[in-house]
């Protein structure tokens, strides 16, 4: 592959497209996605169950199982096409250039094998390497995420609780050094507690290698700890991206705003808190127009007719008709 300069995005998502062809008929999971990921961000791509956040990971890595397809567009890393990459090519990008820790990964692991054999298989997978040099990194990797070597390495993952198997996972995507690290949801079934201890893990990882970061999750509450940048994702479309403090208090999409305003607090005052009112839409029957336009309460006749297009603002993107409605209805309640 041909190497991409510093200054260009790292990873470029350009029309993509997923689709799911079954009984019901064909449903688009992620439609029509346009993302860059910059080197060494964390970009945080946030959305409610079934919005397409991991189907988008899935994509980015060409591991759409059946029925599941690719209908169109382009994944592009270090300017060649993910989905033209040969079946080696495309083994090797996977673990070696992007790694990605699946929802529940911690319920992944072989059951049968110790960590320390599931370490070494990883990377002798990939890489003819001694089996005493993988585990040396294993260790290295292990007090990363603050785990003891000793005690994980010689365990079965049935001995280890869930937090700790989620850490394995992440140490264990780290083994080859890639470039890029897709987390799906990775704090999805731990306590208050532990999700804030896996968050620090994550910064430390970012801190020491540098890694670029894509963190998928439905909880809006946990970005503004770790993400410089956010992606909102609603019925399979990217409909706001921006820096992650303009998300926070100066969010240009309803739904964004909607997401912002529902999201509890340990300490806050909860009174004025709100679940962004209905629900999601069923893919197989999506609105016209706008998809959000069915909840949301700046909608118009121009809403429920015509889809909006994506407006860029200086290194903030929206697809909505009233964002100049919404962004003033954030300044009016901060006075």
């Amino acid at each position: 592959m041909a190497q991409n300069t510093a200054n260009e995005p790292i990873l470029r998502i350009r029309d993509l497209s997923v689709e799911f062809t079954l009984r019901q008929g064909t449903l688009r999971a992620v439609d029509h996605v346009h993302l860059d990921v910059l080197p060494g961000e964390l970009l945080a791509i946030v959305g409610e169950s079934g919005s397409g956040k991991s189907t988008l990971g899935y994509g980015l890595v060409n591991l759409v199982s059946s029925p599941g397809q690719i209908a169109g567009g382009q994944v592009i890393y270090k300017n060649q096409n993910v989905f033209d990459l040969s079946p080696e090519a495309l083994r090797q990008f996977r673990w070696k250039e992007v790694a990605m820790v699946f929802q529940a990964a911690q319920n992944a692991m072989n059951p049968v094998m110790r960590i320390e054999d599931q370490m070494v298989d990883t990377v002798q997978d990939h890489e003819n390497r001694p089996r005493a040099e993988i585990l040396k990194r294993a260790t290295e990797l292990l007090k990363l995420v603050r785990l003891q070597p000793e005690q994980v390495l010689k365990a079965y993952p049935h001995e280890l609780s869930g937090g700790m198997r989620q850490r394995v996972i992440m140490a264990l995507s780290l083994l080859l050094n890639p470039r890029v690290l897709l987390l799906d949801e990775p704090t999805t079934a731990l306590d208050v507690v532990t999700q804030a201890y896996l968050l620090d893990i994550l910064l430390d990882i970012r801190a020491k290698f540098g890694i670029t970061m894509v963190f998928m999750t439905h909880d809006i509450s946990i970005v503004a700890k770790v993400a410089d940048r956010v992606a909102v994702m609603y019925a399979g479309q990217i409909v706001e991206t921006g820096d992650v403090n303009e998300i926070f208090y100066r969010p240009h999409h309803p739904y964004t705003q909607g997401l912002i305003q529902a999201a509890p607090s340990l300490v806050g005052d909860l009174s004025d808190k709100r679940p962004v009112p209905g629900s999601p839409p069923d893919l197989f029957h999506l609105p016209t127009g706008c998809r959000f336009h069915t909840r949301c309460s700046y909608a118009t006749d121009i809403c429920r007719s015509t889809q909006p297009t994506t407006t860029a603002l200086d290194g903030h993107t929206v697809a909505c008709h009233h964002w100049e409605q919404v962004l003033g209805s954030n300044t009016e309640g901060s006075r």
